[in-house]
């Protein structure tokens, strides 16, 4: 069984840096029978992502595919693979968001932030940096909109 995250939700993280995991999420969590999660930092933005366990290693999987001294690989692994964390929600659906991923997504304690649906995982943003990365899509929606019909959308 897959997890569909689907949802925008506005919430501030504690002064021990937890986030409460959105209800609507823990319950997909729970019917999926896992409730592990992998924070990375986003390539696409100052933002953390944040993947169930098993959609993680798929993705591990497919970079593991990668030619290894491939330079953009190695990038990658740096940047973002070296990095990932393992979160595991506390009784009350809390994690504790790491230091140096809060550091990448300017996420500090009681910051103001958004979780971010994206189907198979979900974004975590600092507040002000989610509306000013709206702003920019929005802005540049005539050029991107039309690719969606290229995609099949």
């Amino acid at each position: 069984m897959t997890v569909r995250f689907r949802g925008e939700y506005q919430q501030r993280v504690d002064d021990k840096c937890r986030l409460s995991i959105p209800a609507g999420y823990r319950q997909a969590l729970e019917q999926h029978g896992d409730p592990r999660l992998i924070v990375v930092r986003a390539v696409s933005g100052p933002c953390l992502q944040v993947y169930t366990a098993k959609e993680w290693e798929a993705v591990e999987d497919r970079i593991r595919a990668l030619p290894q001294s491939d330079p953009t690989v190695i990038k990658l692994m740096r940047f973002q693979v070296a990095g990932n964390q393992l979160l595991e929600p506390d009784s009350h659906g809390r994690v504790v968001l790491p230091p140096t991923l809060r550091a990448h997504a300017g996420i500090g304690p009681s910051t103001e932030v958004v979780i971010a649906s994206q189907i198979f995982k979900f974004e975590i943003w600092a507040k002000d940096r989610w509306e000013a990365e709206l702003v920019r899509c929005t802005d540049d929606l005539p050029n991107w909109a039309p690719d969606l019909a290229r995609l099949g959308l």
